[in-house]
């Protein structure tokens, strides 16, 4: 008993401001990040002709034309359409140099994506010199549906016939309706081929569908854990696509430490909202912690429950660019106990607004990929031991990374992350920015560095090495710096705001659907102060994907 006292008085006063709890232990909790991905290449559309001048006459005679005259123009203005043909206004013309001002026109229709859409000169009688070129833009007829799927066919049928909405064929419309598709769990199209309609200016379209694997998942090893509560780690995943046969997916999964002194489950279910790829998505999930090294004396433990649901619908959807806006409930319980005395007994509701945003682009005329997300989130914190952060709190937070093949085999990814709180007050643990991990400064734990608002940004060279058969490789060089602040600095005299740097050498590998990462950060400037200081640390992950 006199050792266990005198103990606690020793970490109390030395560490227990910094002891690691429910809250803050939820930064140990995030999934895997960039894990090999199966990728579903979107099929090439069979049957579309591509554009062919028509036929030149051999007619020599011409006639007047004052101004042509477009109908039929729905989709792109008749005035930038006029523009593109002003210069033919005003002069005689042979038949031939008519027929080309209406291929100009059906050429703008097939570069803005209306791959069906022709112009053409109909059968009129002239008069005052005008000339009256028509347009068939062309409308969707109907799709006849081939599902060999684990979706039925109801599903897949309304996430193509919700493009007719749009009365008009295009490449983008029908491009969003397929990678709609391919992004619902158990199904893929296969074939896409376009047909003659049986009304004049429709066309039909066959699909072909066929089934993803009923499973798929990853299990993951690695040290990204904490000292406190076990640095190596398994996680897992495994998701059940379309168990229902309408799209949806359950997924479980966990993450377990060494001695288990951490464990969460995990339970998430996926489905369809509507045809127009509006889904929405219950989730729990469950920790459990004991602290031990330093702290196992004092008997620290605690357990986290929470509940989420949110909806996600594509505002923009194509092969190149992709933007959604989610939002997101969350109802978060926080239980701590040290030394038999509960230290916190916390609720969180929250409303989080997100906008997440992709696009493949060039920059200096090499190919690139940005990846970012921007959050709005609204909430409320009841703690029944303590009304120090209690009330409502309001944030933002931000992420942008962007990847650019440079010459030969080189890459560069950079990426930066920042967090701001709005109305001067301060944050339960669970909703800081916490400078350590595995995905921000490498070299400190997770533990390391909390606080309301700041940034960390993230700069890494990759350099790809030659392949060995179906073992892919490559090394990089990385640099990480961030900085966080407390809102509300009067609350803890004790924090010491630093900027943390390091900087590393990186290997990855894969081998069909196996990989591993290895990271060795060394550090730059301060020593780490949420675990006995080291002067570099080792990264692993290795895992496999199915």
């Amino acid at each position: 008993m006199k050792k266990i006292i005198a103990l606690s008085a020793i970490t109390t006063s030395l560490l227990f401001a910094a002891a690691p709890n429910s809250s803050s232990i939820q930064n140990q909790l995030e999934k895997p990040r960039n894990l090999p991905k199966k990728s579903t290449p979107l099929v090439e559309l069979k049957g579309a002709k591509k554009y062919k001048a028509p036929m030149q006459s051999e007619s020599t005679k011409k006639i007047f034309v004052k101004e042509f005259k477009i109908t039929g123009a729905i989709h792109i203005k008749e005035k930038k359409l006029k523009a593109l043909i002003k210069s033919y206004e005003n002069k005689e013309l042979t038949f031939a140099q008519i027929q080309e001002v209406a291929s100009i026109i059906t050429k703008e229709y097939r570069k803005e994506g209306y791959f069906v859409a022709r112009a053409y000169i109909p059968v009129q009688t002239i008069q005052n010199d005008v000339i009256e070129i028509a347009i068939i833009e062309g409308n969707y007829g109907e799709f006849k549906l081939k599902n060999d799927s684990l979706v039925k066919d109801s599903i897949v049928k309304g996430m193509l016939d919700n493009i007719k909405e749009a009365n008009i064929i295009s490449t983008d419309t029908l491009e969003r309706a397929m990678l709609i598709i391919n992004d619902t769990p158990g199904v893929v199209v296969s074939k896409a081929e376009v047909m003659p309609g049986s009304k004049v200016g429709t066309s039909d379209f066959l699909i072909e569908t066929t089934p993803s694997a009923r499973f798929d998942g990853y299990v993951v090893a690695d040290n990204y854990g904490s000292r406190y509560t076990g640095k190596s780690r398994l996680s897992t995943q495994v998701n059940i696509n379309s168990p229902f046969n309408i799209g949806d997916q359950i997924s479980l999964g966990s993450l377990v430490s060494n001695h288990g002194n951490l464990k969460n489950y995990n339970l998430a279910y996926n489905f369809p909202l509507a045809s127009n790829g509006l889904r929405g998505e219950f989730a729990y999930s469950h920790t459990k912690y004991n602290l031990v090294e330093e702290y196992e004396e004092l008997d620290a433990h605690g357990q986290s429950n929470i509940f989420d649901f949110k909806i996600k619908y594509p505002i923009i959807k194509s092969r190149v660019e992709n933007l959604d806006v989610q939002l997101k409930f969350s109802n978060k319980n926080f239980d701590d106990h040290v030394n038999g005395n509960q230290t916190a007994n916390k609720n969180i509701k929250s409303l989080t607004a997100s906008l997440l945003y992709s696009k493949d682009y060039v920059l200096f005329d090499r190919p690139s990929y940005v990846n970012s997300g921007f959050n709005l989130t609204t909430g409320r914190l009841k703690n029944d031991n303590s009304n120090l952060y209690d009330g409502r709190y309001n944030k933002i937070d931000f992420y942008v990374n962007n990847t650019i093949s440079l010459a030969n085999t080189y890459s560069l990814t950079t990426g930066v992350t920042a967090q701001k709180v709005l109305g001067g007050k301060n944050l339960d643990g669970s909703e800081d920015m916490s400078l350590g991990g595995a995905y921000a400064v490498k070299f400190y734990p997770d533990s390391e560095q909390s606080a309301e608002n700041g940034y960390i940004f993230n700069i890494e060279l990759f350099k790809q090495l030659q392949p060995i058969n179906s073992y892919t490789h490559r090394v990089s060089f990385f640099y990480d710096i961030g900085n966080v602040y407390m809102e509300d600095a009067s609350t803890d005299t004790t924090f010491d705001r630093r900027t943390l740097q390091d900087a590393g050498i990186g290997y990855y590998a894969n081998y069909k659907d196996f990989f591993a990462r290895v990271n060795l950060a060394y550090n730059i400037n301060h020593e780490v102060t949420a675990e006995p200081n080291y002067n570099s640390k080792i990264l692993v992950q290795a895992g496999w994907v199915f």
